[in-house]
């Protein structure tokens, strides 16, 4: 595994280099963590469908902090972006909660990999 840096020496990529493969990794962009009230998190919680009922995201809370986990991943802590808008620190992925007229969670928007996921609240 090497680093590269940029002119300014910020590292802007990983290679890493295993069984005659090397795989670039760029550096992940820095997301700014918003200050959010965690009792807002009690609206998201519950249960989105990702397609046709065999994979689902699970939204829960503890304490301050709110988790998500999808059908046979690890639960990873979510961070905030905005009100509505969450990310995952450990991989480059996101998520919008949106709300109806009534203030009522009704889907999850989900982007990752360049792919864009609309997954309605079941539960």
């Amino acid at each position: 595994m090497s680093f590269v840096k940029d002119t300014s020496g910020k590292v802007t990529k990983a290679v890493h280099h295993q069984n005659g493969q090397t795989i670039d990794a760029p550096r992940l962009a820095d997301i700014a963590e918003a200050k959010v009230d965690p009792a807002t998190y009690d609206a998201f919680l519950g249960k989105y469908d990702y397609g046709q009922g065999q994979v689902i995201l699970t939204v829960t809370r503890s304490g301050d902090h709110l988790y998500a986990q999808l059908t046979g991943q690890p639960q990873l802590e979510i961070f905030p972006k905005s009100p509505a808008e969450f990310f995952w620190k450990v991989v480059d992925a996101q998520v919008t909660f949106v709300k109806d007229a009534g203030g009522k969670v009704t889907k999850a928007i989900h982007h990752q990999g360049g792919q864009t996921i609309e997954a309605p609240k079941v539960e």
